[in-house]
């Protein structure tokens, strides 16, 4: 796998590929009540996420130079967005997408604080990070999520 940086030209397929693991964050399978969320996962709208300076973005390639994954911090701290392709699941590339963000964000100055709220399904995957959760777990638009932050870098 390698990891650039992500670029205007991926919003179609962060957008995409966002959109092909919604099931696994949104209260309902069929995303229902998210519709809050989905505007914010439209390619217009990764477009912008990619161009503003709040945020960060890599993309993960497999060898045919496909996006497998991607990763994105807003402000130096908060683990925006984390997706990796549902046929690429427990391969590794969620860490090593992770491993590269908090590198980056370190270099940054970024103190070694950082936060993420954890989908249901990825909360195992980010205590093995060495996340630790903040709060129960929080419903708002369609989504369930657990608060957590970094407990150390």
């Amino acid at each position: 796998m390698q990891i650039r940086p992500a670029h205007i030209d991926d919003a179609d397929i962060i957008s995409h590929l966002v959109h092909s693991v919604v099931s696994y964050f949104t209260i309902h399978p069929d995303g229902r009540g998210a519709e809050q969320f989905f505007d914010t996962i439209t390619p217009l709208a990764m477009a912008q996420r990619l161009q503003s300076t709040q945020f960060q973005y890599w993309v993960a390639l497999n060898t045919e130079q496909q996006i497998i994954g991607a990763i994105g911090i807003r402000d130096n701290t908060h683990l925006y967005h984390l997706f990796i392709a549902p046929e690429q699941h427990r391969k590794g590339y969620a860490k090593q997408l992770w491993l590269h963000a908090k590198q980056a964000a370190l270099a940054r100055g970024n103190p070694g604080e950082f936060t993420v709220n954890s989908s249901l399904y990825a909360e195992k995957m980010y205590r093995g990070f060495g996340f630790v959760p903040t709060a129960e777990k929080q419903e708002m638009h369609g989504l369930a999520f657990i608060p957590m932050r970094l407990l150390e870098v």
